[in-house]
Formats: C-alpha cells, structure tokens, sequence
C-alpha cells in the first residue's frame, strides 16, 4: 500500500520532534519558516540532535561549540546563510558518523553532501554550496537520523 507523499513528510516531521524532543516548538517553527536556513539553524539541529548542546541552547551558542569543535570557520555567525554542505557536515560531524574514503580523507562540506546524495539521505540530489530552506534542513535532519539509527 503506497502512503501519501503528505502522510510521509507529517510522519518524518513527527519523527524529528520526537528525536529532538527537547527542542521547543518555537524553535522547530522558526527553523521551519526559514526561506534560506542559517548557520546557527543547522548547527541547533545538529548538535541538539547528537545532544551536544542544552535543551535551552540558542542558535547562536550552537555556533559557538561547533567553532570550537573546528566544525565551522571562525567568522561563521549564526545569522549567516548555510549552505547544504555545511548541515550535511554538521550533521556528520556532531554525531560521529564515519563516510567514505573522500570523507575520510579530506573531511569538510563537499564531501559530506556527497555523501548525503550517495547515501540517499537527501531527499533529493542538491549541490554542497547551495543554499537550503528551512524546511528541507528539518527534512535531511530526520532523513538522516532516522537512517543513521536504523543501521546502529
């Protein structure tokens, strides 16, 4: 029985707040909104996905521990626009996830969004310097996590 591409988006939603559960709706909302998601978007999600951050934590402090971590460069702000390669890395980096050779290799946003495209956790195939909303960052996030606990 084949389910509506809507029923799966609301489920991959419901997913993503249940995994990250301790963020608030607010924060979900706003993310959500986001025309083109920002860099302290992605890192609240990531982050707050391998729980590397506070249930309160803002956009910003995120930002703070993953420039810190070496995750982003010293002049990436929270307000600034992120790119998919740069959720993509997040996301790998945040919760350890081992990618290919190139990866393994030359870490860093260009192989992490192809590993996203190999890996089909991207619903679609999408460049690592292009910009992404919101929405489509709260849909990879659940992708990913949803795949990545499935085969632990």
């Amino acid at each position: 029985m084949a389910r509506s591409p809507r029923y799966g988006f609301l489920a991959l939603l419901l997913f993503v707040a249940a995994t990250l559960s301790a963020q608030t709706n607010e924060m979900i909302d706003a993310i959500l909104a986001e025309e083109a998601v920002s860099i302290g978007s992605a890192a609240y999600l990531a982050l707050s996905a391998a729980q590397l951050i506070a249930d309160d934590a803002t956009p910003g402090q995120a930002v703070t521990v993953a420039r810190e971590a070496g995750w982003l460069s010293d002049d990436a702000t929270a307000d600034l626009p992120a790119t998919f390669g740069e959720l993509a890395y997040l996301l790998m980096q945040a919760t350890e996830v081992n990618g290919g050779l190139m990866y393994r290799l030359i870490p860093g946003p260009r192989y992490a969004a192809r590993e996203f495209a190999y890996r089909g956790w991207a619903p679609e195939r999408i460049g690592p310097r292009e910009r992404v909303s919101g929405r489509f960052a709260v849909r990879v996030t659940g992708n990913f996590l949803d795949r990545v606990e499935g085969s632990r």
